[in-house]
């Protein structure tokens, strides 16, 4: 009596294989979502940087830096050639929703008076996805942060920790 073999998958193997992959997926999702909040908070670092150095640019040749908040992507891109780095080419950058680049709002606040000899640049992340501390930059040429979603601050504090330093709470 001969007798015949059946080719195929029990299913408590393909439960096997199911519980298998939700096990790896599990441990993989947050660590691919963490990933993306320190490449999105690189990025902001590095956004920061360059649009202080493109305020500088602009303060050579003006003597001064842009003096209102709701204008200075106009002052930063109407001049030719441009001051501006090319990411934010084109976006209103007075802190309105077009200001998202890279998951963070950058606003830039002048500080004094007319002429503007000060000013800062922050960079809030939109969402939590995006990362978990706020950038701030100004005329010193150094990045500052701290940990938190929500900052009333414009300006970074004195004795806020600089990018190479563990973040203290925003205040």
């Amino acid at each position: 009596m001969k007798r015949t073999v059946e080719r195929g998958f029990t299913l408590v193997e393909i439960m096997i294989v199911v519980a298998i992959i939700a096990l790896l997926a599990a441990i993989a999702i947050p660590n691919v979502l963490r990933g993306r909040a320190t490449a999105n908070e690189t990025a902001a670092i590095g956004n920061v940087r360059a649009l202080i150095s493109s305020l500088e640019m602009y303060r050579s040749v003006y003597q001064a830096y842009p003096t209102t908040a709701a204008s200075w992507d106009v002052s930063m891109y109407n001049p030719q050639p441009p001051f501006g780095p090319p990411s934010f080419d084109n976006l209103l950058m007075d802190g309105g929703a077009t200001s998202l680049v890279q998951g963070f709002q950058y606003l830039f606040t002048p500080v004094g008076a007319t002429p503007v000899q000060s000013y800062a640049v922050r960079a809030v992340p939109n969402t939590g996805n995006s990362g978990t501390r706020i950038f701030f930059g100004n005329d010193s040429g150094q990045v500052f942060h701290c940990s938190g979603l929500t900052t009333t601050t414009t300006t970074p504090p004195l004795g806020m920790a600089t990018i190479n330093t563990v973040p203290a709470a925003c205040p």
